[in-house]
This record gives C-alpha cells, structure tokens and sequence, in this order.
C-alpha cells in the first residue's frame, strides 16, 4: 500500500509499504480522511518523543474492511473514527482513571503505523462509529476531543471573557467550544489578519493583530485583565507573557505544543500575590463520544475549518502549506485519491 514514512526527523518519503495485518483483537480500516497536525510537523523536526520510522497520522477515519476473530461489536462495512491512545491500564495513572498520562502511552500515529496510509491496523476498542458525519468530519473528531479535555480542566464559567491566541484550526476549535462551554465573550489574537476574518465568521467576538501594541489595546479595553487566557500557538514567547493578560485570579491552560525543553520566564511573586492558575492539557481522556455528538448536533462546526483536501502522494504540498499559515487552515489527506 502507499503510505507517508518518516524515517527519521527531518526525512520523508510517500512509498510503498506491505499491508497491515490485523490481529485477533483488532479491525483493519480503508482510511478515507486523515489530519495534518502541528504535532505531525514537530514529529517531523524531531521536537516531540515518537518512534522512527514511522507512518504519521493520529487524526483520521475511514471504513473498515475486515475485523479479527475477537471481535464482535463491529463489522465491516461500519464508518468509524479512531482514538489513536493506547494506554497500559497497569500504571498508578492508569488505575486512577487518567490514562492520557499513562506512563507507558502508546498511540498510533506517534509510537505505531498511523492514518497517512491506505489501510490501518487498529485495536477494536479505540473505534468509534462517526453514524451519518462526513469522512472529513471523522476526521476532525480527535482534535476536537482534545479540545474539549483541555476546556474541561480549564473550567469555563457562564459569562467569562477568553482570550486565544492562535487562530489556527485548534484555536478555532478552542473557540467553539468556549462558546458551548457558556463563555459570554470570545477574543482571537493572530499574526493573519485572514485567519481573525475567519474566527469572526464562526462567531469570534473581538480580534487582534499580535503585535508591540497588543497589551496596551487589550489592556485599555478591558482594564481588569480576561478570566481566561489560551495558548494555542505551541510558541514559547507567547507562552511566556499569557500573565498578563488574565486578571487576578484568573486561568491560563497551555494547550499548544512548545518544543520539548523549551524554557520561559515566570515571575513566582506575581503568581502568587494574584492567585493565578495555570494548567496544563495532554492529548485527550474519554472525549470521542461527547465530540462525536457536538459535530452531530450542529454544535461545533469542523467542516468550514477545513481549507485542502489532499493525496497522499501531495504530502509534501501539505507540508508546505501547514508551515505557510496565510494559506490554510485544517489540511486534509484523502488515502483513497
């Protein structure tokens, strides 16, 4: 089958590789729609722990095509979505209901043979079924699950002010989902004024140019600071001055993936003279079912995030395009093209 390879960071190639072999408890799927994610690119430059070579792709959703001995609960023929975490189910974090810290975690996509392929190989119980939704929107269930585990530690009150910067597709995601959560005023900040246009189409209240002038716009505009302040752009100098925007007692979550052993600066006195809280959020726990229903319902809408829609043999084009953020939003792989 073609698949994307990673042999290494930095090395990429669209090859033929054998087909995956399902075992006894696992289902073997056609992927129609993959995901192209930050994470995928920091893999790529080697600024996140995974498994090489590797087939990339933690986002995706396809048709399964045939199903091991043991398992009874679907069939092929069946839609279906992927939860791409394997956890151990042994380790303390694990028996303590919080396996996306599992200390032995494994997922498909980052440590075995992901959705950048034809056909995957995946343990039955990570599959969910996506009903009547769109290949494409499968595809989008993942993020948006993460999403929503990180607006669950976070903590969204009725009436909050949240301010996002990042208004890439997990910022426009962060947003949605803010908005459900009950928030009463949502602001985007970005380098592209054409990704602010679009956070303003799917409901975005207030957006900003990053910029020199930032703190003192948002600062006269609201003098007290926001309840809530997201990072979604993974880069460390914006992590670095979340603090002050937020008002005292306010909540930071760092969502965005920096690279690994990124340093900022914090001033402790000032965490602690204004009891500020700062959380952050790994991956996803138990979030597919509730994700699967707000793209059912209307409630999230992931199709108009989506920008290209892709070949597998047009990876590098996506590649290209993931880094050229004026151009794109949500970029998609269609293994079936």
């Amino acid at each position: 089958m073609e698949a994307v390879v990673f042999q290494a960071p930095g090395k990429v190639k669209v090859e033929w590789v054998d087909d995956p072999m399902p075992g006894s408890d696992e289902v073997l799927i056609s992927v129609k729609a993959a995901g192209l994610c930050g994470t995928d690119l920091h893999i790529y430059q080697g600024e996140f722990p995974a498994s090489f070579p590797l087939i990339p792709g933690h986002e995706f959703a396809g048709e399964v095509i045939s199903v091991g001995e043991g398992v009874t609960h679907i069939t092929p023929g069946d839609r279906v979505c992927v939860d791409p975490n394997i956890p151990c189910r042994r380790c303390t974090p694990c028996k303590r209901n919080r396996e996306n810290l599992c200390q032995n975690l494994r997922a498909y996509g980052v440590h075995l043979p992901g959705g950048f392929a034809k056909l995957v190989s995946v343990k039955a119980e990570n599959v969910y079924s996506i009903g009547d939704l769109t290949y494409e929107e499968g595809a989008m269930i993942e993020p948006l699950a993460c999403v929503l585990h990180g607006i669950e530690i976070l903590g969204i009150h009725p009436g909050d002010k949240v301010l996002i910067f990042g208004a890439g597709p997990i910022g426009l995601l962060l947003a949605q989902v803010c908005k459900v959560s009950g928030a009463g005023e949502v602001l985007s900040v970005d380098l592209f004024q054409a990704r602010l246009d679009f956070a303003k189409e799917i409901g975005v209240e207030g957006t900003y140019l990053s910029g020199p002038g930032l703190p003192k716009e948002l600062q006269q505009r609201y003098p007290d600071g926001l309840d809530a302040v997201i990072d979604a752009t993974g880069v460390p100098q914006v992590v670095e001055r979340l603090s002050g925007y937020v008002k005292d007692g306010g909540k930071i979550l760092y969502f965005g993936v920096c690279p690994e052993d990124s340093e900022v600066k914090l001033d402790p006195f000032d965490i602690y003279r204004r009891e500020l809280k700062i959380f952050g959020t790994f991956s996803l726990l138990v979030n597919f079912i509730p994700a699967i229903e707000l793209v059912k319902k209307g409630m999230v809408d992931v199709k108009s995030i989506v920008s290209h829609k892709l070949a597998l043999k047009e990876f590098h084009k996506a590649m290209d395009l993931i880094r050229n953020k004026t151009d794109s939003k949500k970029i998609l792989l269609l293994p079936g093209d």
